[in-house]
C-alpha cells in the first residue's frame, strides 16, 4: 500500500468485495432441487407414493429435526414441509421464514381443523386429505414445489439487482474521485489503488504504453503498490511491448488474463511469468489479473496487474506476511475491474488534455502579457519624447547657468588669492616668490588674462630677487584693476553669481515638478486599490500629454469637480485616461480642443473625454474595445489599448462606452464607475510593471 494510501477517499474496497459476496452467497440457487420433508409414519402411507414421480430429494424427519432444519443458517436447499398428524404437534412452533431465509412452504394432510395458531398461514399451500389419495397430494406438492421455485427465483433476481446496483454505486463514486484528480502522478497511484481496494487484490502494478523511435511501442513500469511488503524503491523503466510478458501479452492483445496460479502457466502460452521480484523480496506471487486500458476509441493506454486476491485478512506470522488466503480473481471482480481500467483510461486521457489546455492556456497568457508589455513599451518611447521636451527647456538654462556661476565662483576665488597676496608684504621673500609661482599656474586658468600670464612669465624669467618681486606686483596689481573694471567688485560678482543660482532652482524645480507630476501618473507606490484624488491624477496625465497636444496644436481643458478622493486602481485609472486622451489627440485637427470632464452622480463616478475629430462610424463602435481592433494605419497602431482600458474599467465595476459627440463633431468616452467599491485585494505590481507603469498603451 502507498505512504499516501489513506489521503485517498474511501471506495469501499475489500469490505464492499466481502459484502457483495454475501449477497449472492445466500440466494437460492435456482439450479437446487428443493428438499421434501414429512414425518418417519408417512413412508407406509399410500399417499407416499405422490412423491415417487417429483425430481427432489425427500427426508424423513421428526419434529425437532424439522425444526433444526429451519433453524439451519447453512440451509441452501428450498423446503417444502409435508405437515401431517405426527408433525402438526409442532406446527405453533414452525417460524414464518427459514433462518438461512430459503423460501418455505407447507403442505398439510389431515383432517384435523386448522387455525391461524395451528400452522403459519402465509406457508401453507394446500389441505389434503390423508383418505384423498396419491393424485391430490401429488399436485398439492407440485404447487408447493413451484411457489417456493418462484420464489427464490425472486430471490436471487433482487439479490442480483442489489449486487449490480451496489457495483454502479461504487464505480460511479469511483469515477467521480477519478474525473477530479488533476494531479498526474495521484492520478496512476489512485487508479491502481481502487483497483486493488475494489477486488481485494494484495499488490499490483501499472504500465503506460509510450511511442517508441520507428513507430514501435513501449510498456512503461509507473507504479507498484504491495501490501505485505515494503516495494523496493520505484525505477520507472520501459520494456518491448511484445507478447512474451503479461503485462505485454495483455497490451498486445487487447485481451485480460485471468491466472490462478502464475507458477503453472501451461507451456504452450506465448507468455511468461517473470519470477524476478519474488525471488529478490521473499513475495509469493499466486493469483494474479492482467488487464489492459482502453480508451473512448479501443486505443490501449496501459496495462494494470492485480496480484493476489484476498480470500480473507489473516496474515503468515513471518516475513513478508502474505496472507494466508489466496484465491483466484472470481467473476464479480473481473467485471469490476474491468469496467474500472475502462474509467481509468479515459481519466489518463483526459488529464493528459486538460494538462495540453493548461500548457496552452499559460502560453496564450504569456503571449497576451508580451503584447501588452510590447504596447507599453511602444507607448513609452511615445510618452517618453514628449516628456523629454518638457524636461530639455528648464535642464538646458539650468545647466548654462550653473556652468557661468562656476566660472564666476572661480574668478572670485582667484581675485581673493590677488589681494590675499598683495596685502601679505611682511613674508619671507622666498616664501612670496614661491607663492606668486603657484598664483601664476592658477591665472593662467583665466581666458582674459592666459596671454599677459604668457609674457610675464618670460621676463619673470630673467629676473631673481627683489626685481622679480618687484615685477610680480606691478602685474598683480594690474589683474586686480582689470578685473574690478570687467566684473565689477566682488560683492557685485557675487550677486550675480546668487542670480544664476535662483535661475538654476527655477529650472531645477520644474523639473521635479514634472518628475513628480510623471510619478504621480504612475503611482508606482499607490499600485494597489485605495482611496485617491482622481482628479489629481487626471491633471498629471495631462501634464505629461502637454507636449503631444502641443506639437498636434490641440488645446486640452479640464474641467475637473469631483471634491473627494474615491476608491480605485490610480494607476491603472490614469492609465485608462492617458490612453482616451491621446486618442483624442491624434483624433483632433489642429486648433481644435480636448476636454476632459469629471462629476459625481447618483453614485458613480463619471469621466468623459471629447475630442473634435471626424468622429467613429456606428457599425465600428461596437468594435472599438476588442482586442486587436484599430483603425490605425500598420505599424501605428496594435488595437490594444482600448482592450486593456475596457478590462480597467471592468474591474473597477464599471462601464465604458464610446458615443457621439453632443454637437455633433467627434465622439466622447464616457466612463462610469460606482463610488463604493467591494473589498479587493492589492496588487503588487510585478518588476515588468514597475519599470514601465508610467508608459500606456498607444490605443486605436
Amino acid at each position: 500500500m502507498p505512504a499516501d494510501a489513506d489521503e485517498y477517499p474511501a471506495t469501499g474496497g475489500f469490505p464492499i468485495i466481502r459484502a457483495l459476496d454475501n449477497a449472492v452467497a445466500r440466494p437460492v440457487n435456482t439450479s437446487t432441487a428443493p428438499l421434501i420433508v414429512h414425518s418417519p409414519g408417512f413412508v407406509g402411507r399410500p399417499a407416499s407414493s405422490a412423491l415417487v414421480d417429483l425430481r427432489a430429494e425427500a427426508r424423513a424427519v421428526t419434529g425437532e429435526e424439522f425444526l433444526s432444519l429451519c433453524a439451519d443458517a447453512e440451509l441452501t436447499q428450498p423446503l417444502v414441509g409435508i405437515i401431517d398428524d405426527l408433525l402438526l404437534e409442532i406446527g405453533p412452533k414452525i417460524p414464518n421464514q427459514t433462518a438461512s431465509m430459503v423460501p418455505m412452504r407447507l403442505v398439510a394432510v389431515t383432517d384435523r381443523p386448522l387455525d391461524q395458531d395451528s400452522l403459519p398461514d402465509a406457508l401453507v399451500t394446500a389441505i389434503v386429505s390423508p383418505s384423498a389419495g396419491p393424485a391430490p397430494l401429488a399436485r398439492a406438492v407440485r404447487g408447493a414445489i413451484r411457489e417456493v421455485g418462484f420464489e427464490s427465483e425472486t430471490q436471487y433476481l433482487e439479490s442480483e439487482l442489489l449486487v449490480r446496483s451496489a457495483q454502479i454505486h461504487e464505480l460511479n463514486r469511483i469515477g467521480v474521485a477519478l474525473s477530479t484528480e488533476r494531479d498526474y502522478e495521484r492520478l496512476l497511484e489512485r487508479i491502481l489503488h481502487s483497483l486493488r481496494e475494489l477486488t481485494g487484490a494484495d499488490a499490483g502494478s501499472l504500465f503506460l504504453v509510450e511511442d517508441a523511435p520507428a513507430g514501435a511501442k513501449l510498456l512503461r513500469f509507473t507504479v507498484a503498490q504491495n501490501d505485505s511488503i515494503e516495494t523496493p524503491a520505484l525505477v520507472r523503466f520501459t520494456m518491448p511491448m511484445n507478447t512474451k510478458t503479461l503485462a505485454g501479452y495483455v497490451a498486445c492483445s487487447g485481451q485480460l488474463l485471468n491466472i490462478s496460479d502464475v507458477y503453472n502457466i501451461p507451456e504452450d502460452t506465448p507468455y511468461s511469468f517473470n519470477k524476478g521480484f519474488d525471488k529478490q523480496t521473499g513475495y509469493r506471487t499466486q493469483s494474479m489479473l492482467v488487464l489492459p486500458m482502453k480508451n473512448q476509441k479501443g486505443e490501449i493506454m496501459g496495462v494494470v496487474q492485480l496480484i493476489n486476491k484476498r480470500g480473507s485478512d489473516e496474515r503468515l506470522p513471518e516475513p513478508p506476511h502474505l496472507c494466508r488466503d489466496i484465491i483466484p480473481f472470481d467473476q464479480l471482480a473481473t467485471e469490476l475491474s474491468t469496467s474500472l481500467t475502462s474509467q481509468a483510461a479515459v481519466c489518463i486521457e483526459n488529464n493528459a488534455l486538460y494538462e495540453g489546455l493548461q500548457n496552452h492556456l499559460a502560453e496564450l497568457k504569456d503571449t497576451q502579457a508580451q503584447l501588452v508589455q510590447s504596447e507599453k513599451l511602444a507607448s513609452l518611447g511615445q510618452l517618453t519624447a514628449g516628456v523629454a521636451h518638457e524636461i530639455n527647456n528648464p535642464l538646458a538654462f539650468t545647466r548654462n547657468n550653473t556652468h557661468l556661476a562656476s566660472e564666476r565662483i572661480a574668478s572670485a576665488h582667484r581675485r581673493l588669492q590677488v589681494d590675499e597676496f598683495l596685502a601679505d608684504d611682511e613674508a619671507p621673500l622666498e616664501r612670496r616668490l614661491k607663492v606668486a609661482d603657484e598664483l601664476f599656474e592658477a591665472l593662467q586658468a583665466d581666458p582674459d588674462l592666459r596671454d599677459d600670464v604668457k609674457e610675464v612669465l618670460a621676463d619673470l624669467n630673467c629676473l631673481a630677487g627683489e626685481e622679480r618681486l618687484g615685477l610680480v606686483l606691478q602685474f598683480l596689481d594690474y589683474v586686480g584693476q582689470a578685473k574690478k573694471m570687467t566684473e565689477g567688485s566682488l560683492v557685485e560678482l557675487m550677486a550675480r553669481v546668487q542670480t544664476l543660482l535662483d535661475e538654476s532652482f527655477i529650472g531645477l524645480g520644474r523639473v521635479a515638478e514634472i518628475v513628480l507630476g510623471l510619478r504621480n501618473f504612475s503611482r508606482l507606490d499607490e499600485a494597489g486599490f485605495q482611496e485617491a484624488d482622481i482628479d489629481e491624477g487626471i491633471r498629471q496625465t495631462l501634464m505629461i500629454l502637454r507636449e503631444p497636444a502641443r506639437e498636434q496644436s490641440v488645446n486640452l481643458i479640464a474641467d475637473l469637480n469631483l471634491e473627494q478622493p474615491y476608491p480605485c486602481f490610480p494607476a491603472k485609472l490614469n492609465q485608462v485616461v492617458l490612453n482616451l486622451v491621446n486618442n483624442a489627440i491624434d483624433a483632433s485637427p489642429a486648433g481644435s480642443d480636448v476636454s476632459v470632464t469629471t462629476r459625481e452622480v447618483d453614485g458613480f463616478v463619471e469621466i468623459f473625454v471629447r475630442d473634435s475629430g471626424h468622429g467613429i462610424p456606428e457599425h465600428i463602435r461596437t468594435k472599438v474595445f476588442d482586442p486587436f481592433f484599430t483603425t490605425k494605419p500598420v505599424g501605428k497602431g496594435t488595437g490594444l489599448g482600448l482592450s486593456i482600458s475596457y478590462r480597467i474599467i471592468s474591474d473597477h465595476h464599471g462601464k465604458i462606452a464610446v458615443d457621439p459627440n453632443e454637437n455633433g463633431v467627434g465622439v466622447v468616452f464616457s466612463i462610469r464607475i460606482p463610488t463604493s467599491q467591494p473589498e479587493q485585494p492589492d496588487e503588487p505590481a510585478s518588476p515588468e510593471q514597475q519599470s514601465t507603469q508610467a508608459a500606456v498603451a498607444e490605443v486605436q
